[in-house]
């Protein structure tokens, strides 16, 4: 690897890690696998010849996508399913930040992945479609059902969503 691919690299990691990270510790709930996710990730990056982007929204999308897939492989292979929580909710700052993403993480997981990246990471309904590989009107549809069963969650938990 010359030196033009490693600073390149370093960019690419100094722009996606967090991302990335806080994308594993949604799907993953576990910091650890968080945090193996994102290495794995990057290691294959630069063991890949570098890719041309269109933009950086195209290099961005890239990366989420390729972390989805390794986070559903991870899931697949999973035995059992942990059901701690802490090491997501450590990585929320304000109280209120911990009390939504403890509703979000009660969602089964097709509601909590298009909730996340549409509400927390801002993707529009088009670009969450083209990251999970579903159609639009899929992620739409999941989107409704999913804040239905968020705002069902908080209303029982006794907070009066309208």
């Amino acid at each position: 690897m010359n030196d033009e691919d490693r600073e390149y690299f370093s960019a690419v990691y100094d722009k996606y890690a967090d991302t990335v990270y806080r994308l594993g510790l949604v799907w993953l709930n576990n910091r650890a696998d968080a945090e193996d996710l994102t290495a794995d990730l990057f290691v294959k990056l630069m063991s890949r010849p570098r890719r041309g982007f269109e933009s950086g929204e195209h290099e961005k999308a890239f990366v989420i996508r390729s972390a989805i897939n390794l986070c559903k492989d991870r899931l697949r292979r999973r035995k059992f399913r942990q059901e701690s929580y802490d090491d997501v909710l450590g990585y929320m700052s304000t109280p209120e930040e911990i009390g939504l993403m403890e509703e979000i993480l009660a969602l089964p997981p097709k509601y909590r992945a298009v909730i996340y990246l549409h509400h927390c990471q801002g993707y529009s309904t088009a670009e969450v479609a083209r990251l999970l590989g579903l159609r639009e009107s899929t992620v739409r549809s999941q989107l409704a059902r999913g804040r239905e069963k968020l705002r069902t969650q908080l209303n029982e938990g006794g907070f009066n969503c309208v």
